[in-house]
């Protein structure tokens, strides 16, 4: 591999490697222009809503959005097109000229094709098509992309209208048939447009069959008429029949192999030629060089009529120089090929002195490097153009595309500066649409410091009901009548013969003596089922405490349901009660229990968007509470069964003793009877009058159990914190009315801000 060979491969892996980055500012300035975009939407969004009043409105339009959305784009699309530039696996080198100067012949003689596939012409032009012609060792054709039906009347037919004034333009391809066009036209210029497009209109069905939008692969030797006009002699013979078939191409991309050296890695684009009349010939010259080709030959020819630099040449120049973008010097972009004549020695002295004094400024190669050969001859074109050329490129490209990055770049910072300076205006208008709309935290504060005082105002007077309850004077009348309908049931148990009738008791206990040979066999055994037996029966008390248990949620959940009542609704009909700070006690659903209003008010403590485990164990906790006769008043009553057993202690001794020796007869067995009787109605008694003197207990605890509940609800570490929490979370649920506009416009502007600081992240990011 030769050393230019080399430098171009390692100029294109340069490139790859600079391909990540680049990629990445494209997509960071993508993803900027898709933040602008919902930040737009959601100015507008915002700006219609009913709490934001005229001057807000004002403060929130930003006139120069639009334009900085554009820049934006455009700075995305710098990047994609240098992703682009760096992506190819080719130098490319464009070829252009103005017609009869050499371009075609050029063409052929760089990459070895001949006039069926780069046809040339004397006096009239030629190339209707772009080519981009590529050096392949192996593969000889031509892959076409065709034009689509919309694609031909937007690119060919509509320039054409627009250059003659001719409106509307054709839609479709069968308006276009069916237009009827004037014979000729008094501008020489438009009299030639005029004639292209009256040669398209009668040549179409010789090419609308080709208007597929697809990709048409061809031999080399047809090519010719899919890019080049028809000869003199085609059309003398066809006349209005004479098929265009180039009408239907976009651009043609042809393999095969060069014949020179250094070109593995060589496109070579065939350009549209200047000063060619055709419509809108500026800006199909400038989008054939834009971004897609690395360098430019202009081909210029002395001749008998021009042996200078006209006007023509200039503005091509011109061109040349709008479209190098940000490389700094024209003449590593773009390069002058003097075709010389050998027969006519002295006209390429006239273009070589108009060259150097007009276009250099009297110094040879100053400001355009010029090479100067015949075109004609491959092998002088090698040496003399294309050698020179790749090794100044092989120079030349790693600067030219530092410039383009760097140019790119400093355009998008101007981009990013104008960007931040509307950030900066618009969050000073944020500002005031938080201090004059919304819902700011010290509302929400105040909120939730509201319902916590009043939660805390209710729960204060019903602990000091439940306190009165407790301690007054008045017994709980309730508690009594339990107590004595348990001492009724024991001792009707007790006269039934404890369950088994006297007469089957009895019986059962002679027979247990007799066989045991004494009553303490009966005795011991039956001593503690009645002790069990009887403690059973006074656990029914366990209804009375139950009730007493609900009572409490009950009255607890009506506390909580008269502020949060809205809470416990279908959410059917929770946004339309705004009554759930009435000051009724009984604000709790009647169909529900306190006990289930409880339970799903601890569910939404911890279900909260912004959980309160404070608030939810405390009512958990209320909940857990169970009261029961074995755990308040076993303890207190269970001396009172002490007689009931077989051995007692003796009063006056403190010795055991055994209470119970009777004869083994039907007599000793009904005195063990009445024995049994005395001593279980006893302990019934007993009991009774030591639970009607712990009356007040069963409220005692109650009072203790809401006191509690009260003391960790309100005044608990994080009680401030969680109700604030929870109002944040069910404002619009605890106060419909009040909080559904206010929390819809907050969304609104808190979306603003999140896109504001997604953009001002990506613009970081793209500093960094």
């Amino acid at each position: 591999m030769s050393n230019i060979s080399t430098a171009i491969d390692a100029l294109l892996q340069a490139r790859l490697r600079q391909l990540p980055e680049v990629q990445r500012e494209s997509e960071r300035w993508h993803t900027l222009g898709e933040h602008l975009a919902e930040l737009d939407d959601a100015l507008a969004d915002l700006r219609v809503h009913t709490t934001m009043d005229a001057e807000l409105v004002t403060a929130l339009t930003l006139p120069q959005l639009t334009e900085i959305q554009l820049a934006v784009a455009q700075a995305a699309d710098s990047f994609k097109v240098i992703a682009s530039r760096f992506t190819r696996t080719t130098v490319n080198i464009g070829v252009s000229g103005a017609a009869r100067m050499g371009k075609s012949t050029l063409l052929q003689s760089i990459s070895g094709l001949d006039d069926n596939q780069i046809p040339t012409g004397h006096g009239i032009p030629v190339t209707a098509v772009r080519s981009r012609i590529f050096h392949s060792p192996a593969v000889r054709r031509a892959e076409l992309e065709m034009h689509s039906p919309e694609s031909f009347l937007t690119a060919v037919i509509s320039p054409l209208h627009a250059a003659l004034d001719l409106s509307p333009a054709p839609r479709t391809v069968a308006e276009f048939r069916d237009w009827v066009y004037p014979e000729a036209h008094p501008d020489t210029r438009h009299r030639v447009l005029l004639t292209r497009l009256r040669e398209l209109h009668s040549a179409l069905t010789s090419y609308e069959p080709l208007l597929t939008g697809g990709v048409k692969t061809v031999p080399l030797e047809e090519v010719r008429p899919f890019v080049a006009y028809p000869t003199h002699e085609e059309i003398s013979k066809a006349g209005e029949r004479v098929e265009r078939a180039y009408a239907a191409v976009r651009e043609a991309r042809i393999e095969c192999a060069f014949p020179h050296e250094h070109v593995a890695r060589i496109g070579i684009v065939d350009l549209p030629g200047l000063g060619e009349v055709v419509a809108d010939a500026e800006r199909q010259h400038v989008a054939g060089l834009r971004n897609e080709v690395d360098a430019v030959l202009v081909v210029k020819r002395s001749s008998d009529t021009s042996s200078f630099f006209d006007e023509t040449d200039t503005a091509g120049l011109g061109l040349l120089d709008e479209v190098r973008g940000f490389v700094r010097s024209t003449g590593e972009f773009a390069y002058l090929v003097h075709n010389t004549d050998p027969d006519k020695p002295h006209l390429a002295e006239n273009l070589r002195g108009d060259l150097l004094r007009n276009v250099n400024g009297g110094e040879p190669d100053r400001f355009f490097t010029v090479f100067e050969t015949d075109v004609r001859d491959p092998e002088r074109v090698g040496r003399e153009v294309l050698g020179p050329l790749l090794k100044r490129m092989a120079e030349g490209l790693p600067v030219m595309d530092a410039e383009v990055l760097a140019g790119t770049r400093t355009q998008a910072s101007s981009v990013r500066d104008r960007t931040r300076l509307q950030l900066t205006d618009l969050r000073r208008a944020l500002d005031q649409v938080a201090r004059r709309a919304g819902v700011p935290e010290e509302v929400n504060e105040a909120k939730a410091a509201q319902l916590r005082n009043t939660i805390a105002r209710r729960l204060r007077v019903l602990v000091a009901e439940l306190a009165a309850e407790a301690h007054g004077s008045v017994l709980d009348q309730g508690f009594g009548e339990a107590v004595e309908k348990a001492y009724e049931d024991v001792v009707g148990w007790i006269q039934d013969g404890f369950g088994k009738g006297p007469d089957a008791w009895k019986e059962e206990a002679l027979a247990c003596m007799i066989t045991e040979g004494h009553a303490a066999a009966f005795a011991g055994p039956e001593f503690s089922r009645i002790r069990v037996e009887i403690s059973r029966r006074f656990a029914a008390l366990d209804d009375f405490f139950t009730a007493r248990l609900t009572a409490a949620w009950d009255r607890t959940a009506a506390v909580l349901a008269a502020e949060c009542g809205a809470l416990f609704q279908d959410d059917g009909s929770r946004e339309a009660d705004s009554s759930s700070s009435s000051d009724d006690a009984t604000a709790a659903p009647a169909a529900r229990s306190g006990r289930d209003v409880l339970a799903e008010l601890a569910e939404l403590f911890a279900a909260s968007s912004q959980p309160c485990p404070g608030l939810a164990s405390a009512v958990n906790s209320l909940l857990d509470v169970r009261l029961e006769y074995r755990t308040l008043l076993y303890p207190r009553v269970r001396p009172d069964l002490a007689p009931l057993n077989l051995q007692v202690t003796h009063p006056d001794t403190g010795e055991q003793m055994q209470h119970v020796a009777v004869p083994l007869t039907a007599e000793g067995a009904e005195h063990l009877h009445e024995l049994f009787n005395s001593l279980a109605e006893q302990a019934a008694f007993r009991i009774q009058r030591s639970l009607s003197q712990e009356a007040a207990v069963p409220a005692v605890v109650i009072h203790a159990l809401v006191e509690q509940f009260e003391d960790t609800l309100i005044r608990s570490g994080t009680s401030v914190m969680e109700f604030r929490r929870f109002v944040r979370s069910y404002r619009n649920d605890l106060w419909p009315a009040e909080f559904k506009g206010i929390d819809e416009a907050n969304s609104r502007f808190a979306r603003v801000l999140r896109v504001t600081q997604d953009i001002s992240k990506t613009l970081e990011e793209g500093q960094r």
